[in-house]
């Protein structure tokens, strides 16, 4: 484990996870370099309830002096292939990022860790109120919400932690009891530089385990399914398709838990109260986390029950003249917005665009073809959009300037009975901080629309 005391730590990156990292390394005993490209002045403010003795703080970018350090810890936004991160592995100075600091600081509580292209926050979210109902005391963080490294105090029986790309580029010895993998297609290609890059980045999540932890795997998804043959722990599939041999299902409308000595149900699908298929499998892989911690079958019935989804993911906003908004801010990549397409029987006008990530763009053009009457395009990706919706011979596209406008558009162009569906199939930083900001400012603008 890390030896932390009277060490000196660079973090850089100082979002929500870099300051927490900074308040926890400054408890353990270390002194701090802080970095950041924002202005000096900027970080001063966000860093003024830190000990000014032991905390140096660096503005407008990464200088040299971040490397007069013990040991460097990333924020899951800033890149491994920045120079100074390079330069650092060159100089022998160990990198990590929040994740690893976490499970160093707090290695005597399990976690499951969930991760995959689409879904992980929704599962992460559900598996928390699953283990609640179960009377365990189960804090969510990681990728949402609190970082990990803020629930090193909390009482906890386990911990459920979401877990990015992003952050699983540097880990070392970061160990889950339980890993969860729910799906796979490309995104972020833009910072892994190839599918493959990104599939080997995700695998990182199980290096570390045992053979006497667990790997949660999809069985429907090709290429987590033949993941199974190269991780050291347990595996139980899921399925929302086929019919196993064993793992979690489901059979005459029921999801089931089938093993050696027969099947056990756990509720019927009709009680899921979340729209689209593939939130059928989030339910599914997190049953399997239930089944796994021996949780009954009557408070995973009621966790799932009671459980209306996530914020900014395929969350409803406003009913207005027979036309459902509905925010799905949450959809930054082509598989994600598919998904949201697809859950979705009622015509759809779709709001599309931001900035691209890159990957295959066909399932999206197709599902966009077979399903949205209308799309409004907008953001440095609304060009890319039009021109290869356009070689399909999707014609049925508007290009607003902005969201309000995107959004006075959609009304103008839905009728009642139809889905007006914001799912960008984009990241949102050519707009907006980030997705959540992207989100509400939708809801604001819809919530204000004239009935």
């Amino acid at each position: 484990m890390l030896e932390l005391r009277q060490k000196t730590v660079t973090i850089l990156g100082l979002g929500r996870s870099g300051l927490a990292c900074a308040q926890e390394l400054l408890n353990a005993g270390c002194d701090l370099i802080l970095s950041d490209s924002r202005p000096t002045e900027e970080l001063l403010s966000l860093t003024a309830h830190l000990s000014e003795q032991r905390v140096r703080v660096e503005g407008g970018g990464h200088s040299s002096a971040c490397l007069d350090a013990d040991l460097i810890v990333m924020s899951p936004g800033v890149s491994v292939n920045l120079p100074i991160i390079q330069a650092a592995i060159a100089d022998g100075v160990p990198v990590i990022g929040e994740v690893e600091l976490a499970f160093h600081l707090r290695p005597d509580v399990p976690i499951i860790a969930i991760t995959g292209t689409n879904g992980k926050t929704t599962t992460t979210t559900l598996i928390g109120e699953i283990l609640a109902s179960a009377g365990l005391k189960a804090p969510v963080g990681g990728n949402i919400g609190l970082p990990l490294v803020s629930l090193v105090h909390a009482p906890a029986d386990w911990v459920v932690a979401e877990i990015s790309s992003f952050q699983l580029e540097t880990v070392r010895h970061f160990r889950p009891k339980i890993g969860v993998f729910l799906n796979f297609s490309d995104d972020h290609l833009d910072r892994h530089g190839s599918r493959e890059q990104y599939l080997a980045t995700k695998r990182r999540l199980f290096e570390q385990q045992r053979a006497d932890d667990w790997v949660i795997l999809n069985a429907d998804d090709p290429t987590v399914a033949g993941l199974a043959g190269m991780v050291p722990a347990r595996v139980l599939y899921f399925s929302a398709q086929r019919d196993l041999p064993a793992g979690v299902m489901i059979k005459d409308g029921w999801i089931i838990h089938r093993t050696a000595q027969g099947d056990q149900t756990v509720m019927p699908v009709n009680e899921i109260p979340l729209r689209g298929r593939h939130n059928l499998e989030n339910v599914l892989a997190s049953v399997c986390v239930g089944v796994i911690l021996k949780v009954l079958a009557g408070p995973m019935r009621r966790a799932i029950a009671a459980f209306r989804g996530v914020e900014h993911r395929i969350e409803p906003v406003r009913a207005l003249n027979g036309v459902l908004y509905v925010n799905d801010s949450k959809g930054t990549n082509y598989a994600s917005t598919v998904k949201a397409i697809e859950a979705f029987d009622e015509p759809l006008v779709l709001i599309a665009g931001g900035r691209d990530k890159g990957g295959a763009i066909n399932d999206f053009l197709d599902a966009v073809v077979r399903k949205v009457r209308h799309t409004i395009l907008l953001g440095e990706a609304g060009p890319y959009f039009e021109r290869m919706l356009h070689n399909v011979g999707y014609t049925a596209v508007s290009v607003a300037t902005d969201l309000p406008h995107a959004v006075n558009l959609a009304r103008a162009i839905a009728h009642s009975g139809e889905v007006v569906l914001f799912s960008p199939a984009c990241t949102s930083f050519d707009m907006f901080k980030n997705y959540e900001e992207r989100g509400r400012v939708y809801k604001s603008i819809v919530q204000e629309l004239p009935r």
